[in-house]
């Protein structure tokens, strides 16, 4: 923002007045702004520039004034520090800035940046102002639902685990389908960057975008933009929020006389004794209250979670500059609780930034970032915990009266394991720095030299305690695990990244604009691991190493290295930004293929037409200001396929021979190679439409098909070989959709308000696999979506035994109330041939909605977010009774009876395998809509101190409410499986808040 303001002092015998003249960035007159002038905080007088971008006021009332400039698709300005005396004219310039998301805005891109009314691609762009003052603790998770055709899932809510799953435009590949992050031109992860650094995140969606990165960018690009210093002096800001988290789900476990109850209907009902004689639910009934110890109602999930855990952020940064030097300087602190006892997150992140002027061709920039993380969780995991915290069944004892532990369910006790069975120590300390000088010998002609490495050194720590338990008579039991032990991970990666770009940027002929972008780029990365593993630890306070016993000890390491080799370039021609043509292209050697196969060119094409600049659209009244049609077509590349899957590996130590009654290690060959794998190539076409209407209303729509060939696959091969199959280019997968947004935004006096609606869809299916095809839950094969649900299909539930004998054959000892399974091929049999998809993971319609409203100093945001169309599914200990000797919830008691045959839960039935199959009886419909984030603040702009420009208050919350129909107690955006992780998932956090920022 800058704002150049002259006074003109003469002694006039004349009322005072205003004026001033409004332009936009290039200096271009900004006509019908609207322009308040306050005087106590209230709007006194009002007026709007002319077609000349020129005001007025007359008749100002004496004392302190106040100027509000605001226009649609511009930052609103606020000018202080007049005074209006009798006699005094003031004289005002006003050049404004675009806002965000407006036709003047400029947009990050692939190695540069362009105008975003000239660009022929899919792109997105989300300003650092929407992510910041969002309580999440991932970077993640602060951009769900806020792009459209960009995909977050949050599968956890764990401290240092709660980042989202992120794709674009669906699943492209069977291999990794992660986007390529790019941070300040740098590969990046998203979740290292503090929030509040971040000026702007571009969304590569297509291949015209995406294709100068080439062989890493098949799954969309993710561009991050941080802040850097002004000329505006110095300037500081700190922002703070302080939180409580508490689960938006638990699912509730029955206690203990319920566990009983229905353990014994489940034994009775498969021809079985009562587990629980009627003596001793008496006994219970009688004496749980005044023996606890002996008769324990243990409610495992209150004993061991808390209702709340804190969280906090604080961030303060400094921005300091001249006409040669500019710095961005940042520190921020997170500290995230979790709700389970040593369950904890937190990260420190140091950023400089600085822009150095050397002369008027030289200049450069110094960038280094600190980023250290710490997560705390039990030996054993969090999802380990969670598993048992919602199967140990309640007549099992946690904690006595005496303050030990009880044995639980055969000495898996969760809460002694969460509170005192040791810790998980997982420290991360990464530094990156980024160098780069420019030469720029005339304003359209530049050239650019950087380097960045990047330095990683996460470690983890693991000691496990034993954990001593007793008896409800307080003697001693089980004790768990029978040794202590202790782990140590050691890692460390080295990255390097050199690029030299030159530029071009000139009208070569009136009205013709010619930009021409060339540079080669050469990065490498290695890495390196080591371990050591001990037991019996005497003194189990000293946990080093050398400590533990020698007897069973263990080490192991290993290495790794890669490099990528490239050239780049990309043209971009334009008419009066009315005809509009860009093209680009790389060309990638990777050091993950063999001789022959290690190089691939990925080109792509694009074109815009702006209609509404031609003659016949040529009308100042014309509703429509913006309309452009787009086009594009390009190939990109996925080099994550593994390190070097075209040789074979060798095991070494893998194999024992004995040799003259001695036994030696060997190495062995343990998978075939194949040479000629290639790159994974995915081909994309994107038609799209630009419509700005009123410079208030704009709508964005595209439409794109995404096919990618030659995967990555091991095909079924001869056993009699004896070694894993090799990886071929053998897969096909396509995705096609379509993703609209709509930003509507206007004021009326000193109120402001804006929606913006985004919604997207995505199909994907397997085209080919060469006829394989993979088993279990989730299976890829031929015909379906990535990651289907595969099973039954489940028509009900037998109604009499009738019923079960005229039917096909099931599973186990099938009877009345049992789940009824359709018999697909006619053969009176139910067996793995009568499976078939039941569902898909990927999620159809995705959806958001944010309205912000402002009066005066008042802000207020509503963000919505959601799923249209989903499958979910829950199985194992997660949502099965008595699962493996589990119990069972609350929910279990809707089930199937003779009475109560309209029921949501099939019969109960202890240790029998029918019900359990993998079926769409356990499939849930997972469509959501979640109140994402709620915000109120206020801002007091003039508060008493000179150097504080602005203090704003504000209350947030996050995931306050969701919508949807999915199993009780359960956050429909839990992971799919039918292990112990149904049950072992860490519930997302709803997060109610209340912040600070400070402007000085």
């Amino acid at each position: 923002m800058c704002i150049c303001c002259s006074i003109n002092l003469a002694a006039q015998e004349r009322v005072p007045s205003v004026t001033g003249l409004v332009r936009n960035a290039s200096g271009t007159p900004l006509p019908f702004v609207t322009i308040n002038a306050l005087a106590s905080d209230k709007i006194s007088h009002q007026t709007t520039s002319d077609t000349l971008g020129k005001f007025k006021f007359d008749q100002l009332p004496a004392g302190n004034l106040t100027v509000e400039v605001s226009s649609v698709g511009y930052t609103s300005q606020t000018l202080t520090g007049y005074k209006i005396v009798n006699g005094q004219t003031i004289s005002m310039l006003v050049d404004m800035q675009p806002a965000p998301g407006s036709l003047e805005e400029v947009v990050v891109v692939g190695y540069g940046n362009q105008k975003k009314v000239n660009l022929t691609g899919s792109i997105s762009t989300v300003a650092g102002v929407e992510l910041a003052n969002k309580p999440v603790g991932q970077t993640s998770t602060a951009l769900q639902g806020i792009v459209p055709g960009l995909t977050i899932m949050q599968r956890t809510g764990q401290p240092g685990f709660d980042g989202g799953v992120i794709r674009i435009r669906g699943i492209g590949t069977l291999g990794d389908p992660n986007p390529l992050i790019i941070l300040d031109g740098v590969e990046s992860d998203i979740n290292n960057i503090e929030p509040n650094d971040i000026e702007s995140i571009t969304v590569l969606k297509d291949a015209s975008s995406a294709a100068i990165y080439g062989a890493r960018a098949a799954n969309g690009v993710i561009l991050i933009t941080t802040k850097r210093g002004n000329k505006r002096g110095v300037a500081v800001n700190y922002n703070s929020y302080v939180g409580i988290q508490s689960p938006t789900s638990l699912p509730d476990v029955v206690n203990a006389l319920d566990h009983m109850e229905l353990t014994n209907e489940a034994s009775v009902n498969v021809g079985n004794s009562p587990i629980f004689s009627p003596q001793v639910v008496a006994d219970y009934k009688a004496n749980a209250a005044g023996n606890p110890d002996k008769y324990p109602d243990t409610d495992w999930q209150d004993l061991t979670l808390k209702k709340n855990a804190m969280m906090q952020s604080h961030y303060i940064g400094i921005n300091a500059g001249g006409e040669r030097v500019k710095m961005m300087g940042s520190f921020s602190y997170l500290d995230q609780d979790g709700i389970m006892p040593n369950v904890n997150f937190k990260r420190y992140n140091v950023r400089f930034n600085t822009d150095i002027q050397l002369n008027r061709q030289f200049s450069g920039t110094l960038d280094l970032s600190l980023r250290r993380t710490d997560i705390k969780q039990p030996p054993s995991g969090a999802p380990y915990i969670f598993q048992f915290l919602r199967s140990n069944n309640a007549t099992n004892q946690a904690i006595l009266s005496n303050g030990l532990y009880g044995e639980g369910n055969n000495g898996e006790n969760p809460l002694a394991r969460a509170a005192i069975g040791g810790l998980y120590h997982e420290q991360n300390l990464m530094a990156l720095l980024n160098l780069s000088v420019k030469y720029k010998p005339a304003n359209f002609f530049w050239a650019e030299v950087n380097y960045a490495p990047r330095y990683s050194d996460p470690r983890v720590k693991i000691f496990s305690h034993i954990i001593q338990m007793y008896k409800s008579d307080f003697s001693k039991g089980l004790a768990i695990p029978g040794i202590n032990s202790l782990s140590e991970q050691f890692s460390r990666s080295w990255y390097n990244n050199l690029r030299a770009t030159v530029n071009f940027d000139k009208e070569v002929a009136p009205n013709h604009r010619l930009t021409v972008l060339a540079g080669v780029q050469q990065e490498d990365q290695s890495d390196s691991y080591i371990s050591a593993y001990r037991q019996v630890f005497t003194f189990p306070d000293y946990q080093v190493i050398n400590s533990g016993n020698q007897l069973n000890q263990s080490n192991a390491g290993s290495a790794t290295s890669w490099a990528l080799r490239s050239a780049f370039g990309r043209l971009n021609y334009n008419y009066k930004e009315k005809y509009l043509f860009e093209a680009n292209a790389r060309y990638d050697g990777s050091s993950r293929f063999a001789a022959g196969n290690k190089y691939a060119f990925f080109p792509s094409v694009s074109a815009g037409w702006r209609i509404s600049k031609e003659a016949f659209m040529d009308n100042p009244s014309s509703a429509i200001k913006d309309l452009k049609l787009r086009g594009s077509w390009g190939q990109l590349g996925n080099q994550n396929i593994g390190l070097y899957p075209y040789v074979s590996s060798v095991s070494v130590g893998s194999s024992n021979y004995p040799f003259d009654k001695t036994v030696f290690g060997g190495a062995a060959i343990s998978n075939m190679a194949n040479k000629d794998i290639q790159w994974e190539t995915s081909t994309v076409s994107n038609i799209g439409l630009d419509l700005n209407l009123w410079s208030k209303l704009t709508i964005t729509a595209d439409y794109y098909y995404r096919k990618t060939t030659g995967i990555l696959l091991q095909l079924p091969i001869p056993g009699m070989l004896g070694l894993s199959a090799p990886y071929q280019n053998a897969g096909v997968v396509e995705n096609r959709g379509w993703d609209v947004s709509v930003n509507y935004r206007n004021r009326a006096g000193a109120f402001t308000y804006g929606v913006t609606l985004a919604l997207s869809d995505v199909k994907n299916k397997i085209l080919d696999m060469r006829g394989s095809r993979t088993t279990g839950l989730l299976v890829n094969f031929e015909g379906s979506p990535i990651g289907a649900i595969y099973g039954y299909e489940a028509i009900g539930y037998f109604t009499d035994a009738s019923d079960v004998s005229e039917n096909a054959t099931q599973f186990g000892k099938v009877a009345a109330g049992d789940i009824k399974y359709k018999d697909l091929n006619g053969d009176k049999v139910i067996n793995s041939s009568d499976q078939k998809t039941i569902g898909s993971t990927i999620p159809r319609y995705s959806y958001s909605a944010h309205v912000d409203l402002g009066y005066k100093g008042f802000d207020f945001s509503l963000f919505l977010q959601g799923v249209g169309k989903a499958d979910g599914y829950m199985g194992g200990r997660g949502i099965m009774p008595f699962w493996q000797g589990g119990t069972a919830l609350e929910i279990h008691k809707d089930r199937w009876t003779p009475t109560h045959k309209d029921a949501a839960f099939p019969r109960l039935a202890y240790s029998e395998i029918n019900n359990i199959q993998n079926s769409s009886f356990w499939v849930k419909n997972a469509a959501y809509m979640r109140v994402k984030n709620i915000q109120l603040g206020y801002s007091f702009k003039n508060v008493g101190f000179k150097k504080i420009q602005q203090v704003r208050l504000f209350v947030s919350a996050q995931n306050l409410i969701t919508f949807d129909k999915y199993w009780d107690g359960y956050d429909v955006e839990a992971p799919v499986t039918t292990e112990y992780g149904s049950a072992g998932w860490y519930p997302q956090m709803k997060v109610i808040t209340a912040g600070l920022n400070i402007n000085f």
